[in-house]
């Protein structure tokens, strides 16, 4: 656990030297627990922020999406069954991975 959340922070603070230091105007994220941290940041930021969920959650929405869908200026999902916990979501079709 001890090594989980200092590979977190450090990679937290890695990611927050990045977006300084590149100024984006979009953050695009397919997730993953790291992309959290990020996606605030840049909130914070003024940027605009893209989720796009795994195409492998077919049913039920992930962690990270849940954290990142309140934020988000566009949250896409890969199946349709995951807009009604998403309804604010962006069903394309699928198939973008």
């Amino acid at each position: 656990m001890f090594r989980y959340l200092y590979n977190f922070t450090i990679n937290s603070i890695k990611s927050f030297l990045i977006l300084l230091k590149e100024k984006p105007d979009v953050i695009i994220t397919t997730g993953a627990h790291t992309c959290v941290p990020m996606c605030y940041l840049g909130k914070i930021f003024k940027k605009k922020i893209i989720y796009i969920e795994s195409f492998a959650k077919v049913k039920t929405p992930n962690l990270s999406g849940k954290l990142v869908y309140p934020i988000a200026d566009l949250f896409i999902v890969q199946w349709p069954e995951l807009l009604k916990y998403y309804p604010k979501g962006k069903y394309l079709g699928g198939g973008l991975y």
